[in-house]
């Protein structure tokens, strides 16, 4: 239950943690240590890694001179966005082409990935927040990167809590957006949109970035697709030196490879783990409260899901127990993979469906989450004798 109640509340920890760190000194810095070893000492790893992150952080931003602060690229290359800054529109529409999201509304809560993507998420932030360092030795930090993976897998959340802990403001542009029916209006639209990006400090997002790909499909497109994509391509060169461009695609694949290759760094998010499903599921079902036991099996109906899916169906286990609180756990999972076919991979979602014992024992038989017997008769609501009677019962049917 430690365990348990420690992670519950770790994003609340983190930006404490990070509060205090504003404005740090000798007895913040040791009460923060001894709490990064308390969750090592726990088997806490990966959250005591996060605290170690954020002491290191700290630490550098600490040892920078006011002078070198001075010259800091977040300061000084471009103005300030504020509330009354006009965003650039469509010429043809007056629609706005971005969104303006400030530092203050972005999340603060660190987005769930295994601990590679964690590392290399921290190694692009620390790029930013080390920029003084690493321009003294001329070695410019990478001014593009490309988030790449399947839907509902935290893409844009993490672009966002990217920017959150660079300081800056996002600036949210749609590519789909951007489009026109009018010739050459989608080329000006990225044009001024990028004039606007390099004028301000911010970081620029660009979500749907495939969506350029949709033109190459008409043939009658051809020269204007020619357009956009050179316009697209200079527009990516001119933020070198001026911001940070993060693009958001579902599908990586349909990019012209000379956009591509414009991304400093092309990170792809993979659908959760099962270690990570398991955090965003204890996470996502509060303040329900299901032991480790229901929490890795609701994992284990999701294999293969996305962190959206998770939440779908966390949303989903608080309406069926506020509308029926007598519900069997096993029953309100069987009526979510009924009702929810696309989120629960085939031949579980039949098994679990059409045949108890099969659906026992497809259990008992998983590799991945060694199931017991115990276990499974708790979640059947079942005494672990009574499940091993039905066990030997069906094994003895099947020989006849």
């Amino acid at each position: 239950m430690k365990d348990i109640t420690m992670i519950k509340y770790f994003s609340i920890v983190q930006a404490l943690c990070r509060s205090a760190l504003a404005t740090p000194n000798d007895a913040v810095l040791h009460q923060i240590k001894r709490l990064q070893d308390s969750f090592e000492k726990d088997g806490l790893n990966k959250e005591a890694k996060s605290l170690e992150g954020i002491l290191s952080s700290s630490q550098a931003s600490t040892e920078m001179s006011p002078s070198k602060m001075q010259k800091s690229f977040i300061v000084t290359t471009g103005e300030e966005i504020t509330k009354k800054t006009a965003i650039p529109v469509d010429k043809e529409t007056s629609t706005p082409l971005a969104e303006i999201f400030f530092p203050e509304s972005l999340p603060e809560e660190e987005p769930l990935f295994d601990k590679n993507i964690e590392l290399a998420i921290q190694l692009v932030i620390d790029e930013w927040n080390k920029f003084d360092q690493l321009i003294e030795v001329d070695a410019n930090p990478a001014s593009s990167c490309l988030i790449y993976g399947a839907p509902g897998t935290g893409k844009t959340h993490l672009a966002m809590w990217i920017a959150k802990q660079i300081g800056l403001p996002v600036v949210l542009a749609r590519l789909e957006g951007l489009m026109s029916s009018y010739l050459g209006t989608t080329s000006r639209n990225i044009g001024n949109l990028f004039a606007f990006a390099n004028r301000y400090n911010c970081v620029l997002l660009l979500d749907e970035f495939d969506a350029i790909a949709k033109l190459r499909n008409d043939p009658q497109e051809v020269g204007e697709v020619k357009r956009v994509v050179n316009t697209l391509l200079q527009s990516l060169d001119s933020r070198r030196g001026k911001g940070f461009t993060i693009g958001i695609t579902n599908h990586e694949s349909l990019l012209d490879p000379a956009i591509w290759r414009r991304f400093d760094i092309q990170v792809e998010i993979p659908k959760p783990n099962p270690e990570v499903m398991i955090h965003l599921l204890k996470k996502f079902v509060s303040p329900l409260e299901f032991d480790d036991n229901e929490i890795k099996f609701l994992a284990w109906c999701l294999e293969g899901s996305s962190g959206a899916d998770a939440q779908m169906l966390a949303k989903w286990l608080k309406r069926s127990i506020v509308l029926n609180k007598d519900n069997n756990f096993i029953d309100m999972m069987k009526q979510f993979s009924l009702l929810n076919s696309g989120r629960v991979e085939t031949t579980k979602r039949n098994v679990m469906l059409h045949n108890d014992d099969q659906f026992i024992n497809m259990l008992l038989n998983d590799k991945m989450y060694s199931f017991k017997q115990k276990d499974i008769a708790s979640l059947f609501g079942m005494r672990a004798s009574t499940l091993s009677k039905q066990l030997s019962k069906h094994k003895d049917t099947e020989k006849i």
